[in-house]
Formats: structure tokens, sequence, C-alpha cells
């Protein structure tokens, strides 16, 4: 194999994972189950002591006397001997509850193997130009407002341009307009933001204003405005460095994905998988069942 391309494949994830897993799956066992060399032999090995005995000083804050640690131990042991017992007479089969439970055990050592696959900035940067739009900035505006009430008037657009001209001659906007619990000034606002706050019919018209100058009236669901533009800040894509937590975040959880995905595809392999139609199937159900299974695994 060449070496561009060896190294190409040191650098695969799945290869990673595959790798680290099983570590992980061995270290699991030896952490969390008896060593068993014949089926009616327990043996509680030091590594499953010492868990024993770190969860009961996590909880309690402080270790186990001798006679809490022989209880720990009898208390494994007790769940260990019905464990198998309800095994052997195959009490765990059709159990859905416990089909859960089993899977969210191996997916939980799933989300370990993925948390050590670390992503380089090339990779985030990569992640982040596929999925633009998910990152995305919106257009943000700074603005001054003032309120004019429908209730407090007869007649609110006459007023609202009676006010507009003394605006833009020069008046001071403190003694303008009428009491509003909204905010007088807002600084880079998102559109999102600005319609939260006034409504969308204000949010659409407000965009289009002229910057540095008053304008109005526009309307809202609480009355009137008259509407000083001062900044705008158009939409943009930001740099990984303002927000590469978060990207790696999403990296994370979509690489989780895959390699949970990957993971069931590798193991279903070794299954010959039969999923047998109702009496009388509909088009319906066909199609259900063959969207279920992965194309490998039909029979």
């Amino acid at each position: 194999m060449k070496l561009p391309m060896f190294r190409k494949v040191l650098r695969e994830p799945l290869l990673h994972f595959l790798a680290i897993g099983a570590g992980l799956f061995f270290l699991f066992g030896f952490m969390n189950g008896p060593a068993v060399d014949r089926p009616n032999r327990i043996i509680v090995t030091p590594g499953q002591v010492e868990l024993l005995a770190e969860n009961f000083s996590r909880t309690w804050m402080r270790p186990p006397s001798d006679k809490e640690m022989q209880g720990l131990i009898q208390g494994y042991l007790r769940d260990e001997v019905f464990y198998r017992k309800a095994v052997a007479l195959g009490l765990d089969q059709g159990d859905n509850l416990i089909k859960r439970r089993l899977r969210q055990k191996l997916e939980f050592i799933l989300e370990d193997v993925s948390a050590l696959v670390d992503p380089t900035d090339e990779e985030l940067t990569l992640f982040l130009q596929e999925r633009a739009e998910n990152y995305r900035q919106q257009p943000q505006l700074s603005f001054r407002q003032i309120f004019l009430s429908y209730d407090r008037r007869d007649d609110v657009l006459a007023d609202a341009e009676d006010v507009l001209a003394q605006l833009r001659s020069g008046d001071n906007p403190e003694q303008l307009g009428d009491p509003t619990m909204l905010a007088a000034e807002f600084e880079r606002t998102s559109q999102t933001d600005i319609e939260r706050r006034f409504g969308d019919q204000f949010s659409r018209r407000i965009v289009g204003l002229p910057q540095g100058v008053w304008s109005g009236p526009v309307p809202s669901g609480f009355g009137v405005h008259l509407v000083l533009v001062r900044e705008r800040v158009d939409a943009r894509l930001p740099e990984l460095g303002e927000i590469k937590e978060a990207v790696k975040r999403d990296w994370l959880v979509e690489r989780r994905k895959a390699l949970q995905d990957a993971t069931f595809r590798e193991l279903l392999k070794g299954y010959e998988v039969v999923v047998e139609p109702p009496a009388a199937p509909d088009h319906a159900a066909s199609v259900a069942i063959s969207a279920a299974l992965p194309e490998a695994a039909a029979r």
C-alpha cells in the first residue's frame, strides 16, 4: 500500500472506531462482568470490587466499611445469580424493556467511542461549509423607535405624520411618543428577534427602511412606530474560530449517529433477517417492510 493511501486509511474515523471500540468492549466486560470459565462459577474480579467501592463512595462521599463492602459483594452476587437463572429460564426473551435497556448500554459505549475521535480544524471547516445555512447569522439592525398608541389617539396615522415632521426638524425624541413597555433602543437585533417583539408586519417593513433618517409610520400589533435605523449588519457565515465549540458539538452528534448506523449495518451482516408479511399484505405494508431493512439484510 502506498504511503499516502496508508495515511488516508489511518485517518478514517470508522477504522479508529472499530479499534477503540474493540478495546472498550473488552474493558467494559472486564469492569462490569465476572470472569466465567464454567456456567456455574462466579468470579468477582478486583476490577468489579473497585467499581462497587467507587460507586458507594460517589454516593455516600466516603469509602465503605468492611461490613458494607461485604454487603456490596453479596448484593452483586445476588444480582448475578438471579440474572443467570432468569436468562437460563428464558425470561429475557420477548421483553421489550430488557431489549431497550441492553441496546441503550451498547449505544452508551458507542457514544464513548465517538467522543474519543477529536476532529481537526480542517474537518470542522469542511463540516461548517457543507452546512453553512445552519450557521449563517441573520441580518442585524440597530434602531430606535417611538411608539404611538391606537388607544390614546383618535387619528394615530395623522399624529404619526406630525411627529415624524418634528423628528426630522430636530425635535428631541425623548419628548415625543406614548408610554410603552417596549425598549426605545435596540442594538444589533436579528430579524427573528424583531419579529418576536413587534410582529411579522413590523419586521418585514423595517428591513427596507433607509439608514440614518427617521421613517414611518411602521405598524405593529401594539400601534404604530417611527423608526430611526442606525446600523445594518449583513447576513454572514462566521469564521470557524467564532463558533468552533458549536460546530464541534454538532460534528460529534452527527459522527456518533454515523458510527451507530455503521455498527448496526456491520453487525446485521451476521444475521439472516426474515420479515414475514401479514396474511393479506397491502401495498403500504410491502413498501414499509422493504424500506425497514438494509438492502444487504433483506431476504
